[in-house]
């Protein structure tokens, strides 16, 4: 048995891994300046302990990792409007709060296993993506960047921790997660704000003209390949892709949401500058190569983009009940 920390977790990543963690029989410790509504469950377990407080706080951040023998850090802000609106807050909770917590895992010598983003490789055209692929960012002048450079440096300083202090690290680039628990209606990523508009039987709005494309990763897929890295010492100091490597236009995805959840919202388009003013720049295709994730432990993405929606639809119907 293991005693594990997750940051973040609390959130909608966090409250599954928590989950399949104590399933699997370990202690689990969430830290989260969040509520503890989707992880109440795991109460009754007498496995799980929450606490509800920032990674910025160094007195209670060490203190969880004294007692961590693994670390999972998912907290971070990865709300688009944020990075352009708060780019300070970005950075300084997805670096500085992060860089505080490496250091601390080192004193420790607990294992780090830490959530990066897709969005790496920036601009980069070479699609799939493999865990290589140069980076091909615009200028630190468009805040939209600052949300990839923060998470990249954290990798840096993961291979230099590995290098200099032996630190044990897994880094995860995850490729647009969704699903049950994947935000409030209306916030944060596209399929919680789509959902607000189609069970509100208003039109959905899709930024630019909905030929960008994503591979849209179902949470319980992505929980566990979280879970088995963490646990996986073949795993050790690599980076992987955590993704489907099926290509999704953002109009497809409205017109797969419409066709499965039965809705009859028309759909609208919507310029970028408008929604998020002119600090913001799109990526037009983001793919992973998932080859090293099935090589090194065995996992791919097993839920369909139609059984996923179906999922997350019959999730949010019932929230908007509550």
């Amino acid at each position: 048995m293991k005693r594990i920390l997750v940051t973040g977790g609390a959130g909608s990543i966090g409250s599954f891994v928590c989950e399949y963690l104590i399933d699997r029989g370990h202690e689990v410790i969430a830290l989260d300046n969040g509520s503890s509504r989707k992880v109440e469950h795991l109460f009754e377990t007498g496995r799980f302990k929450f606490v509800q407080d920032s990674i910025m706080n160094k007195d209670v951040l060490e203190r969880q990792v004294q007692r961590s023998d693994i670390v999972i850090h998912l907290a971070a802000i990865a709300d688009p409007k944020r990075y352009v609106t708060e780019p300070l807050n970005v950075l300084n909770i997805n670096v500085k709060g992060s860089i505080q917590l490496l250091e601390l895992c080192a004193a420790k010598g607990a294992k780090v296993i830490f959530a990066s983003t897709s969005e790496v490789p920036g601009r980069n055209t070479q699609v799939p993506f493999n865990e290589e692929a140069d980076r091909v960012l615009g200028p630190p002048s468009i805040n939209r960047w600052c949300y990839s450079t923060g998470k990249a440096l954290i990798e840096h300083f993961l291979y230099a921790y590995r290098q200099q202090e032996n630190l044990p690290f897994v880094i995860m680039r995850f490729f647009n997660v969704y699903g049950p628990r994947c935000d409030d209606l209306g916030q944060g990523r596209v399929i919680p704000i789509f959902m607000e508009k189609l069970l509100g039987g208003q039109p959905l709005t899709i930024h630019g003209d909905g030929k960008q494309t994503r591979c849209f990763t179902f949470i319980e897929d992505a929980c566990q390949a979280v879970v088995e890295l963490a646990l996986n010492p073949a795993a050790e100091g690599l980076c992987f892709n955590v993704g489907n490597d099926r290509e999704t236009s953002i109009l497809e995805l409205a017109q797969t949401l419409i066709k499965v959840g039965q809705f009859e919202s028309d759909i609208v388009f919507k310029p970028h500058v408008e929604v998020f003013g002119k600090s913001y720049e799109d990526i037009p295709r983001r793919i992973p190569d998932v080859r090293r994730i099935k090589s090194v432990i065995n996992w791919e993405a097993s839920t369909s983009l139609e059984d996923g929606l179906r999922k997350t639809i019959d999730f949010y119907r019932d929230w908007a009940k509550q």
